[in-house]
């Protein structure tokens, strides 16, 4: 059986690269800004939602997190949104950076993808 690849690395291979966010989503992280990737959000040992941020130019992954704080709808319209919304005082965020270009954006959302393969978070379900 073959090993997937994404971006010519094993999802083994990427799942070291999880980089945890101190403060979660109480912090603004400029450090993220016009950078692409994938987050987590976990209680505890839990992965609860795995997304990604593709769009490097408006902000990035900086501006992904902050869609589920702000005032407003951003980020909330649909389930998970409003879940992550209603726990993010207490949830754990980790992030992988894959880049900051387009090429990056896409390996982003392959990576999503394929960890999604694996792992089946609860708020990633859909819900009627």
């Amino acid at each position: 059986m073959t090993q997937q690849l994404v971006a010519g690395r094993t999802l083994a291979e990427w799942n070291q690269q999880w980089q945890p966010l101190e403060h979660g989503l109480s912090k603004r992280h400029d450090e993220l800004r016009e950078t692409v990737g994938v987050f987590r959000f976990r209680r505890k040992d839990e992965v609860v939602y795995i997304g990604c941020a593709r769009e490097y130019a408006k902000g990035g992954l900086r501006k992904r997190l902050s869609d589920f704080t702000r005032p407003g709808d951003s980020g909330r319209t649909h389930y998970a949104g409003q879940k992550i919304y209603e726990n993010r005082e207490h949830l754990e965020v980790d992030v992988i950076v894959t880049g900051t270009d387009y090429k990056a954006g896409w390996t982003a959302l392959r990576l999503k993808g394929a960890l999604l393969g694996i792992r089946q978070p609860i708020w990633n379900a859909t819900r009627t």
